[in-house]
């Protein structure tokens, strides 16, 4: 039931206070922007001798059309390869000599690089990151190292093979179909494979003096660190970046798709013996004022798809809903795995309880423990520097736009039952769905059965064959 949709359920404009569910001081960080326009977010924690250290550019994959879309992977890695003072092994050992470890991600819409280390060492990693930034070597060389790296993480470059089964649709399943039905264009998703191969020297330079300027992005700071010696040297090194204007091209949201559609996969499942039927609808994204109510509807969804199909009829192993939020988009579903000949009465069901939320025939109760419970969840997705680091990276448009973080806490301790009955009508819409089946193209017996034809009816009727041209031949030469 996975759509390819990022998870990034933060964002609403909520006034932030103490919660005994987040960590103390979680809203309450050092948020400063210098001169030339560069971001900086520090939270001072004493609990550990650690640091953890984010840097992150408003660029990613979809800042580029669908030929370039690797052109922000090959940074990730071009940044990591070496500079006029290091080379790439100089760079890794002296962050792992420190006690560090650091890594790169590329995003939809950002391109993140990292260090965790010890906290004495925090201006090493500052320096270096810096470093990676400012002294990075380009070189066909490295470019071509790069492309290389990228076909590795992908298993090694597709052939046209695959890239012409891609294209033709075949051995499509039904989440990916359901992905571009819900994301129409080619804003989010491209309708062939994504390869390294079409980009070169001058798309990354480019890109590089397009997006990598001070206004793009953000450093995030999150351990045991003396502040003023910090911002010191973070205005000595990236506050010594010349300001310059982002001249790369803004990401497009996707518009929502018109009218209800079905999908199913195309050999895709191949062979199985039960199949999965489900509903997804398009949503806003984390900024939208119903995304902690869609939040709270999913958790009671969830609950109640497994009581009343798996628990009370045991029809399905893992029926639920699921929520998922983009930067800009998301997407709610509800589905469940059944056998094939139980798949219109599953669908039954789901549309009963997707009603019910239409309806507003909610139990209060089952709403208030829903919203209990993804309190409670809350209270685990805190438990490191780096864990708080990335929490900060995600909510630095929160930042950047009211200059203090949001209360998870109070948005999500507001829903209320009509408040899902709203948000159900506005967005799980019968006129704006896609049904998904997803069923096997054949079933296990009629796999076995059709292999055991080929087996054995393959080499009989070669042998059938040969016999007649024997015979034939045995006759035309009596004849002779």
């Amino acid at each position: 039931m996975g759509l390819v949709l990022l998870a990034a359920l933060l964002g609403l404009t909520v006034d932030a206070s103490p919660s005994e569910y987040d960590p103390p001081g979680l809203y309450d960080v050092d948020y400063f922007k210098l001169p030339n326009g560069f971001d900086v977010i520090l939270k001072k924690r004493t609990q550990a001798h650690s640091v953890s250290v984010r840097l992150v550019v408003n660029v990613g994959n979809r800042n580029f059309p669908c030929p370039k879309r690797e052109t922000p992977h090959f940074f990730e890695h071009l940044l990591f390869m070496g500079t006029s003072k290091h080379s790439e092994a100089e760079l890794a050992r002296l962050i792992q000599d420190h006690g560090g470890a650091w890594n790169g991600y590329t995003g939809l819409t950002e391109t993140g690089y990292q260090i965790d280390i010890f906290d004495r060492h925090l201006s090493l990693a500052i320096d270096t990151l810096y470093e990676i930034m400012t002294d990075t070597v380009i070189t066909p060389q490295t470019i071509e190292s790069a492309r290389a790296v990228i076909h590795r993480e992908r298993s090694g470059k597709f052939s046209r093979l695959i890239q012409w089964v891609y294209e033709k649709g075949l051995f499509k399943s039904t989440n990916a179909k359901t992905a571009e039905l819900l994301l129409p264009g080619t804003g989010v998703l491209c309708p062939g494979l994504v390869t390294p191969d079409g980009i070169e020297e001058r798309d990354v330079k480019d890109a590089y003096q397009n997006y990598y300027v001070p206004a793009n992005m953000t450093l995030v700071v999150v351990g045991n660190f003396d502040r003023e010696s910090l911002i010191s040297q973070i205005k000595a090194t990236f506050g010594q970046l010349a300001p310059r204007a982002i001249s790369g091209t803004k990401i497009v949201t996707p518009p929502y798709m018109t009218g209800s559609k079905e999908v199913t996969g195309t050999l895709s499942p191949l062979v199985g013996s039960d199949g999965t039927i489900g509903f997804a609808y398009r949503t806003d994204g984390p900024s939208s004022p119903d995304n902690y109510v869609l939040w709270v509807a999913w958790r009671y969804l969830d609950r109640v798809l497994y009581e009343k199909i798996r628990v009370d009829k045991a029809l399905s192993y893992s029926p639920g809903s699921l929520y998922f939020t983009g930067p800009d988009y998301g997407a709610f579903a509800a589905a469940a795995d059944v056998n094939l000949d139980k798949m219109r009465t599953a669908k039954t069901l789901l549309e009963q309880e997707l009603e019910n939320l239409r309806q507003g025939r909610l139990k209060a109760d089952d709403v208030e423990i829903a919203k209990r419970r993804i309190l409670l969840e809350r209270v685990q997705a805190f438990d490191s520097n780096s864990a708080i680091a990335a929490y900060y990276v995600a909510s630095r448009d929160q930042l950047q736009a009211r200059g203090k973080l949001s209360n998870h806490e109070a948005s999500i301790e507001s829903v209320t039952p009509e408040d899902i009955k709203r948000a159900a009508n506005k967005y799980l819409r019968t006129d704006r769905q896609v049904v998904m089946w997803s069923e096997p193209t054949f079933t296990l017996t009629q796999f076995v059965v059709g292999l055991g034809v080929l087996l054995v009816g393959v080499p009989g009727m070669g042998f059938y064959l040969i016999r007649r041209f024997v015979k034939r031949r045995r006759s035309q030469f009596r004849s002779t």
